[in-house]
Protein backbone atom coordinates (compact mmCIF):
# COMPACT_ATOMS: atom_id res chain seq x y z
CA UNK A 1 0.00 0.00 0.00
CA UNK A 2 1.37 3.45 -0.09
CA UNK A 3 0.34 5.10 2.57
CA UNK A 4 -1.71 4.61 5.44
CA UNK A 5 -3.24 7.60 7.47
CA UNK A 6 -5.63 8.10 10.30
CA UNK A 7 -7.94 9.95 8.61
CA UNK A 8 -9.79 10.00 5.18
CA UNK A 9 -7.99 10.48 2.08
CA UNK A 10 -9.72 13.95 0.04
CA UNK A 11 -10.53 12.63 -3.35
CA UNK A 12 -8.48 13.59 -6.23
CA UNK A 13 -6.82 12.41 -9.23
CA UNK A 14 -3.12 13.19 -8.73
CA UNK A 15 -2.28 13.06 -4.97
CA UNK A 16 1.13 15.04 -4.01
CA UNK A 17 3.92 12.57 -2.70
CA UNK A 18 4.27 14.92 0.04
CA UNK A 19 0.65 15.12 1.15
CA UNK A 20 0.75 11.21 1.18
CA UNK A 21 3.92 11.31 3.49
CA UNK A 22 2.40 13.92 5.70
CA UNK A 23 -0.58 11.63 6.46
CA UNK A 24 1.47 8.29 6.58
CA UNK A 25 3.48 10.49 9.45
CA UNK A 26 0.13 10.84 11.17
CA UNK A 27 -1.04 7.04 10.92
CA UNK A 28 2.88 5.81 12.59
CA UNK A 29 1.62 7.35 15.87
CA UNK A 30 -1.68 5.74 15.52
CA UNK A 31 -0.49 2.68 14.87
CA UNK A 32 2.64 2.09 17.02
CA UNK A 33 -0.35 2.13 19.76
CA UNK A 34 -2.28 -0.40 18.48
CA UNK A 35 0.69 -2.58 18.47
CA UNK A 36 1.24 -1.94 22.29
CA UNK A 37 -2.28 -2.27 22.26
CA UNK A 38 -2.63 -5.78 22.12
CA UNK A 39 1.02 -6.81 23.77
CA UNK A 40 3.57 -4.49 22.96
CA UNK A 41 6.63 -5.47 21.62
CA UNK A 42 7.39 -9.43 21.52
CA UNK A 43 11.06 -10.02 22.70
CA UNK A 44 12.04 -12.83 20.80
CA UNK A 45 15.37 -14.88 21.99
CA UNK A 46 17.44 -13.21 19.04
CA UNK A 47 17.80 -10.47 16.58
CA UNK A 48 17.30 -9.57 13.19
CA UNK A 49 20.68 -10.02 11.00
CA UNK A 50 20.63 -8.04 7.76
CA UNK A 51 20.77 -9.87 4.41
CA UNK A 52 22.98 -8.49 1.47
CA UNK A 53 23.99 -9.27 -1.82
CA UNK A 54 20.76 -11.90 -1.98
CA UNK A 55 20.02 -11.59 -5.43
CA UNK A 56 18.32 -8.94 -8.02
CA UNK A 57 17.43 -6.19 -5.97
CA UNK A 58 16.57 -3.06 -8.30
CA UNK A 59 14.82 -0.81 -5.64
CA UNK A 60 17.08 -1.25 -3.07
CA UNK A 61 15.02 -3.35 -0.40
CA UNK A 62 17.06 -4.09 2.67
CA UNK A 63 16.05 -7.80 4.54
CA UNK A 64 16.49 -9.03 7.51
CA UNK A 65 15.94 -12.21 8.85
CA UNK A 66 14.87 -14.15 12.07
CA UNK A 67 16.79 -17.43 12.30
CA UNK A 68 15.71 -18.96 15.57
CA UNK A 69 18.58 -21.22 17.38
CA UNK A 70 16.71 -24.50 16.69
CA UNK A 71 15.31 -25.11 13.18
CA UNK A 72 12.78 -27.28 11.90
CA UNK A 73 14.14 -29.12 9.22
CA UNK A 74 13.52 -28.98 6.28
CA UNK A 75 12.40 -25.25 7.31
CA UNK A 76 9.57 -23.21 6.40
CA UNK A 77 10.16 -19.62 6.04
CA UNK A 78 7.69 -16.63 6.72
CA UNK A 79 7.95 -12.99 4.91
CA UNK A 80 6.44 -10.76 7.06
CA UNK A 81 5.82 -6.80 5.55
CA UNK A 82 5.38 -3.50 7.42
CA UNK A 83 2.60 -1.23 7.47
CA UNK A 84 3.52 1.97 6.01
CA UNK A 85 5.97 4.72 8.23
CA UNK A 86 6.95 1.10 9.28
CA UNK A 87 10.19 -0.34 9.22
CA UNK A 88 11.52 -4.41 9.27
CA UNK A 89 12.45 -3.56 13.11
CA UNK A 90 9.23 -2.19 14.21
CA UNK A 91 7.07 -4.96 12.60
CA UNK A 92 9.78 -7.26 13.96
CA UNK A 93 9.09 -5.88 17.43
CA UNK A 94 5.76 -5.16 17.29
CA UNK A 95 4.35 -8.89 15.72
CA UNK A 96 4.41 -12.68 17.57
CA UNK A 97 5.89 -14.21 14.46
CA UNK A 98 10.09 -14.04 15.74
CA UNK A 99 8.49 -15.50 19.24
CA UNK A 100 6.51 -18.18 17.37
CA UNK A 101 9.69 -19.12 15.47
CA UNK A 102 11.41 -19.73 19.02
CA UNK A 103 9.01 -22.40 19.21
CA UNK A 104 8.25 -23.75 15.93
CA UNK A 105 11.66 -23.17 14.28
CA UNK A 106 10.72 -21.43 11.11
CA UNK A 107 12.73 -18.81 9.26
CA UNK A 108 11.11 -15.42 9.33
CA UNK A 109 12.14 -12.56 6.64
CA UNK A 110 11.71 -8.63 7.26
CA UNK A 111 11.82 -6.76 4.16
CA UNK A 112 12.27 -2.76 4.52
CA UNK A 113 10.79 -0.60 2.45
CA UNK A 114 12.78 1.35 0.37
CA UNK A 115 10.69 4.27 -0.29
CA UNK A 116 11.26 7.15 1.59
CA UNK A 117 7.72 6.77 3.65
CA UNK A 118 8.22 3.42 4.00
CA UNK A 119 5.10 2.58 1.89
CA UNK A 120 5.29 -0.96 -0.94
CA UNK A 121 5.62 -0.42 -4.44
CA UNK A 122 2.27 -1.72 -5.38
CA UNK A 123 1.20 -0.02 -8.64
CA UNK A 124 4.21 -0.46 -10.73
CA UNK A 125 3.82 -2.55 -13.60
CA UNK A 126 7.51 -3.69 -12.99
CA UNK A 127 6.47 -5.05 -9.16
CA UNK A 128 3.17 -6.62 -10.85
CA UNK A 129 4.95 -8.64 -13.41
CA UNK A 130 6.87 -11.68 -12.55
CA UNK A 131 10.38 -10.87 -12.39
CA UNK A 132 9.30 -7.56 -13.82
CA UNK A 133 11.39 -5.28 -10.73
CA UNK A 134 9.97 -3.17 -8.49
CA UNK A 135 9.61 -3.90 -4.53
CA UNK A 136 8.62 -7.37 -5.26
CA UNK A 137 11.24 -8.62 -7.17
CA UNK A 138 13.76 -8.06 -4.12
CA UNK A 139 11.65 -10.46 -2.08
CA UNK A 140 11.34 -13.09 -4.83
CA UNK A 141 14.84 -12.77 -5.06
CA UNK A 142 15.32 -13.29 -1.21
CA UNK A 143 12.93 -16.30 -0.82
CA UNK A 144 15.29 -18.01 -3.56
CA UNK A 145 18.46 -17.27 -1.83
CA UNK A 146 17.04 -18.83 1.54
CA UNK A 147 15.64 -21.69 -0.53
CA UNK A 148 19.35 -22.36 -1.83
CA UNK A 149 21.39 -21.40 1.16
CA UNK A 150 19.45 -22.02 4.67
CA UNK A 151 17.64 -25.31 3.71
CA UNK A 152 13.99 -23.40 3.05
CA UNK A 153 11.58 -26.00 2.21
CA UNK A 154 10.67 -24.43 -1.18
CA UNK A 155 6.74 -25.84 -0.70
CA UNK A 156 6.74 -23.81 2.35
CA UNK A 157 6.91 -20.49 1.84
CA UNK A 158 4.83 -17.65 3.05
CA UNK A 159 4.02 -14.14 2.85
CA UNK A 160 2.04 -11.92 5.82
CA UNK A 161 1.46 -8.44 5.79
CA UNK A 162 -0.47 -5.18 7.18
CA UNK A 163 -2.00 -2.36 5.45
CA UNK A 164 0.90 -1.69 3.07
CA UNK A 165 2.46 -5.16 3.75
CA UNK A 166 -0.92 -6.29 2.99
CA UNK A 167 -1.05 -4.89 -0.15
CA UNK A 168 2.30 -6.51 -0.80
CA UNK A 169 1.42 -9.57 -0.01
CA UNK A 170 -1.29 -9.66 -2.53
CA UNK A 171 1.14 -8.27 -4.66
CA UNK A 172 3.17 -11.65 -4.26
CA UNK A 173 0.39 -13.89 -4.36
CA UNK A 174 -0.47 -12.73 -8.16
CA UNK A 175 3.05 -12.01 -9.52
CA UNK A 176 4.94 -15.28 -7.64
CA UNK A 177 2.47 -17.71 -7.70
CA UNK A 178 5.52 -20.33 -8.46
CA UNK A 179 7.00 -18.96 -5.12
CA UNK A 180 5.05 -19.29 -2.21
CA UNK A 181 2.52 -21.92 -0.72
CA UNK A 182 0.00 -19.34 1.16
CA UNK A 183 -0.53 -15.82 2.06
CA UNK A 184 -2.97 -13.92 5.00
CA UNK A 185 -2.88 -10.75 4.17
CA UNK A 186 -4.32 -7.68 7.35
CA UNK A 187 -6.61 -4.62 5.73
CA UNK A 188 -4.89 -4.39 2.06
CA UNK A 189 -6.37 -4.18 -1.04
CA UNK A 190 -7.30 -6.40 -4.56
CA UNK A 191 -4.42 -7.41 -6.63
CA UNK A 192 -3.67 -4.56 -9.15
CA UNK A 193 -6.23 -2.46 -7.42
CA UNK A 194 -3.35 0.35 -6.85
CA UNK A 195 -1.79 -0.16 -10.35
CA UNK A 196 -1.34 3.19 -12.06
CA UNK A 197 1.64 6.02 -11.95
CA UNK A 198 0.97 7.09 -8.28
CA UNK A 199 2.15 5.70 -5.05
CA UNK A 200 -1.48 6.67 -3.96
CA UNK A 201 -5.11 5.50 -5.39
CA UNK A 202 -7.55 7.25 -3.65
CA UNK A 203 -10.68 5.21 -6.31
CA UNK A 204 -9.36 2.46 -4.74
CA UNK A 205 -8.46 3.18 -1.00
CA UNK A 206 -12.15 4.89 -1.04
CA UNK A 207 -13.54 1.70 -2.15
CA UNK A 208 -14.89 2.98 -5.42
CA UNK A 209 -12.85 0.64 -7.88
CA UNK A 210 -15.51 -1.94 -8.92
CA UNK A 211 -14.78 -5.10 -10.86
CA UNK A 212 -16.40 -8.05 -12.20
CA UNK A 213 -15.05 -11.08 -10.40
CA UNK A 214 -13.63 -12.10 -14.16
CA UNK A 215 -11.89 -8.74 -14.58
CA UNK A 216 -10.23 -8.72 -11.07
CA UNK A 217 -9.33 -12.37 -11.64
CA UNK A 218 -7.43 -11.54 -14.95
CA UNK A 219 -5.81 -9.24 -13.04
CA UNK A 220 -4.05 -11.63 -10.82
CA UNK A 221 -3.31 -14.06 -14.07
CA UNK A 222 -1.61 -11.39 -15.58
CA UNK A 223 0.62 -10.97 -13.31
CA UNK A 224 2.40 -14.18 -14.43
CA UNK A 225 1.40 -14.91 -17.93
CA UNK A 226 1.19 -18.64 -18.79
CA UNK A 227 1.72 -20.30 -14.91
CA UNK A 228 -0.46 -23.88 -15.16
CA UNK A 229 0.95 -24.65 -11.04
CA UNK A 230 -0.69 -24.67 -7.79
CA UNK A 231 -2.14 -21.18 -6.79
CA UNK A 232 -1.07 -19.93 -3.18
CA UNK A 233 -4.11 -20.08 -1.17
CA UNK A 234 -5.23 -16.94 0.41
CA UNK A 235 -6.80 -15.24 3.69
CA UNK A 236 -7.80 -11.49 4.02
CA UNK A 237 -8.54 -9.79 6.99
CA UNK A 238 -10.37 -6.23 6.84
CA UNK A 239 -12.30 -4.24 9.63
CA UNK A 240 -16.31 -2.57 8.65
CA UNK A 241 -15.12 0.91 10.44
CA UNK A 242 -11.86 1.32 7.72
CA UNK A 243 -11.57 4.62 6.47
CA UNK A 244 -8.17 4.50 4.60
CA UNK A 245 -9.12 1.25 2.85
CA UNK A 246 -12.66 1.34 2.72
CA UNK A 247 -14.37 -2.20 3.32
CA UNK A 248 -15.38 -2.43 -0.13
CA UNK A 249 -11.81 -3.73 -0.81
CA UNK A 250 -12.90 -6.90 1.45
CA UNK A 251 -15.92 -7.47 -1.14
CA UNK A 252 -14.00 -6.80 -4.13
CA UNK A 253 -10.88 -9.59 -3.03
CA UNK A 254 -13.73 -12.20 -2.29
CA UNK A 255 -14.61 -11.40 -6.14
CA UNK A 256 -11.19 -11.72 -7.12
CA UNK A 257 -9.98 -14.94 -5.58
CA UNK A 258 -13.10 -16.87 -5.78
CA UNK A 259 -12.50 -16.18 -9.45
CA UNK A 260 -8.63 -16.87 -9.48
CA UNK A 261 -9.81 -20.72 -8.01
CA UNK A 262 -12.80 -20.82 -9.96
CA UNK A 263 -15.01 -21.59 -6.84
CA UNK A 264 -18.81 -19.53 -5.68
CA UNK A 265 -18.83 -16.35 -3.92
CA UNK A 266 -21.46 -17.63 -1.84
CA UNK A 267 -19.31 -18.95 1.46
CA UNK A 268 -19.15 -23.09 2.06
CA UNK A 269 -18.75 -21.89 5.68
CA UNK A 270 -19.18 -19.09 7.84
CA UNK A 271 -18.49 -18.82 11.52
CA UNK A 272 -18.91 -15.75 14.06
CA UNK A 273 -16.95 -15.12 16.91
CA UNK A 274 -14.17 -16.86 15.16
CA UNK A 275 -11.07 -15.68 16.32
CA UNK A 276 -12.47 -12.55 18.09
CA UNK A 277 -15.94 -11.64 19.44
CA UNK A 278 -17.43 -9.65 16.27
CA UNK A 279 -15.61 -10.94 13.61
CA UNK A 280 -16.98 -13.78 11.15
CA UNK A 281 -15.10 -15.89 9.57
CA UNK A 282 -16.16 -17.30 5.55
CA UNK A 283 -14.69 -19.76 3.98
CA UNK A 284 -14.67 -20.51 -0.02
CA UNK A 285 -13.74 -23.84 -0.47
CA UNK A 286 -9.86 -24.57 1.20
CA UNK A 287 -8.24 -21.66 -0.33
CA UNK A 288 -9.70 -18.79 -0.07
CA UNK A 289 -10.55 -17.38 3.41
CA UNK A 290 -11.96 -13.99 4.58
CA UNK A 291 -12.55 -12.59 8.27
CA UNK A 292 -14.63 -9.36 8.39
CA UNK A 293 -13.96 -7.69 12.00
CA UNK A 294 -17.20 -5.41 13.16
CA UNK A 295 -16.28 -2.19 14.01
CA UNK A 296 -12.75 -2.30 13.25
CA UNK A 297 -11.10 0.28 11.85
CA UNK A 298 -7.80 0.27 10.24
CA UNK A 299 -6.10 -1.76 10.33
CA UNK A 300 -7.16 -5.37 11.82
CA UNK A 301 -4.54 -6.53 14.30
CA UNK A 302 -2.14 -9.20 13.45
CA UNK A 303 -3.40 -12.62 14.95
CA UNK A 304 0.00 -14.65 14.20
CA UNK A 305 -1.44 -17.96 15.76
CA UNK A 306 -4.34 -18.25 13.11
CA UNK A 307 -2.17 -17.16 10.46
CA UNK A 308 0.09 -20.18 11.68
CA UNK A 309 -2.81 -22.65 11.08
CA UNK A 310 -3.98 -21.19 7.73
CA UNK A 311 -0.20 -21.58 7.01
CA UNK A 312 -0.52 -25.50 8.33
CA UNK A 313 2.69 -24.72 10.75
CA UNK A 314 0.68 -24.76 13.86
CA UNK A 315 1.89 -28.21 14.96
CA UNK A 316 5.76 -27.77 13.74
CA UNK A 317 8.88 -28.04 15.85
CA UNK A 318 12.35 -28.03 15.63
CA UNK A 319 14.23 -30.79 14.25
CA UNK A 320 13.72 -32.94 11.54
CA UNK A 321 10.35 -33.54 10.09
CA UNK A 322 8.74 -36.68 8.83
CA UNK A 323 8.84 -37.65 5.32
CA UNK A 324 5.12 -36.98 4.70
CA UNK A 325 4.57 -33.24 4.78
CA UNK A 326 0.76 -32.45 5.80
CA UNK A 327 -0.45 -30.13 2.26
CA UNK A 328 -0.34 -26.74 2.99
CA UNK A 329 -4.21 -26.85 1.49
CA UNK A 330 -6.09 -29.07 4.11
CA UNK A 331 -9.79 -30.24 3.31
CA UNK A 332 -12.35 -29.86 5.46
CA UNK A 333 -12.76 -32.61 8.07
CA UNK A 334 -16.48 -32.91 7.57
CA UNK A 335 -18.65 -31.55 4.78
CA UNK A 336 -19.44 -27.89 5.86
CA UNK A 337 -23.02 -26.22 5.20
CA UNK A 338 -24.31 -25.21 2.45
CA UNK A 339 -26.33 -22.02 3.74
CA UNK A 340 -25.03 -19.37 5.50
CA UNK A 341 -26.17 -19.13 9.52
CA UNK A 342 -27.21 -15.46 10.37
CA UNK A 343 -25.01 -13.22 12.52
CA UNK A 344 -26.90 -12.54 15.84
CA UNK A 345 -23.62 -11.01 17.55
CA UNK A 346 -23.66 -7.29 17.67
CA UNK A 347 -20.23 -5.92 16.37
CA UNK A 348 -16.90 -4.84 18.83
CA UNK A 349 -17.91 -1.11 18.84
CA UNK A 350 -21.37 0.32 19.33
CA UNK A 351 -22.90 1.27 16.02
CA UNK A 352 -24.88 4.53 15.14
CA UNK A 353 -28.22 4.33 16.61
CA UNK A 354 -30.74 3.30 14.16
CA UNK A 355 -32.14 6.48 13.41
CA UNK A 356 -29.00 7.70 13.36
CA UNK A 357 -27.91 9.35 9.54
CA UNK A 358 -24.69 7.21 8.05
CA UNK A 359 -22.51 9.33 6.22
CA UNK A 360 -21.00 8.52 2.49
CA UNK A 361 -19.50 4.94 2.34
CA UNK A 362 -20.52 3.90 5.58
CA UNK A 363 -21.88 0.75 6.28
CA UNK A 364 -25.67 0.58 6.41
CA UNK A 365 -27.16 -2.74 6.55
CA UNK A 366 -26.28 -6.38 6.43
CA UNK A 367 -26.34 -9.93 8.08
CA UNK A 368 -25.89 -9.22 11.32
CA UNK A 369 -26.15 -5.14 11.10
CA UNK A 370 -27.63 -3.79 14.14
CA UNK A 371 -26.76 -0.16 13.53
CA UNK A 372 -28.71 2.80 11.39
CA UNK A 373 -29.91 1.76 8.03
CA UNK A 374 -30.28 5.48 7.31
CA UNK A 375 -28.03 7.29 5.13
CA UNK A 376 -27.36 11.19 5.09
CA UNK A 377 -29.24 13.24 2.71
CA UNK A 378 -28.06 12.60 -0.81
CA UNK A 379 -27.40 8.84 -0.27
CA UNK A 380 -29.04 5.65 -0.23
CA UNK A 381 -28.47 2.35 1.83
CA UNK A 382 -27.59 0.18 -1.63
CA UNK A 383 -27.14 -3.71 -0.69
CA UNK A 384 -23.64 -5.06 -2.35
CA UNK A 385 -24.15 -8.56 -1.14
CA UNK A 386 -26.01 -10.21 1.70
CA UNK A 387 -23.53 -8.92 4.30
CA UNK A 388 -23.16 -5.62 3.60
CA UNK A 389 -25.01 -2.41 2.85
CA UNK A 390 -23.60 0.79 2.33
CA UNK A 391 -24.17 4.38 1.48
CA UNK A 392 -24.09 5.60 -1.95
Amino acid sequence: MTGCSGGDWPWRQTIEHSFIRFKMFQLVKIFSLVLLAIGGAYAAAGQLQQVTNFGSNPTGVQMFVYKPARLATPTPLIVAMHYCTGTAQAYFQGTQYANLADTHGFIVVYPDAPDSGGCWDVHTTGTLTHDGGGDSLAIASIVRYAIQNWGVDASRVFATGTSSGAMMTNVLMGAYPDLFAAGSAFSGVPYGCFAGPDMWNSQCAQGQLIKTPQQWGDQVRSGYPGFTGTRPKFQFWHGTADTTLYPQNFWEDIKQWTNVFGVSQTPTSNTTNDPLRGYSRASFGPNVQAILAQGVGHTVPEQANDVLTWFSLSNLAPGPQPTTVPPTSVPPTSVPPTTVPPTTVPPTTVPLPSGTPVAHWGQCGGIGWTGSTVCASGFTCTKLNDYYSQCL
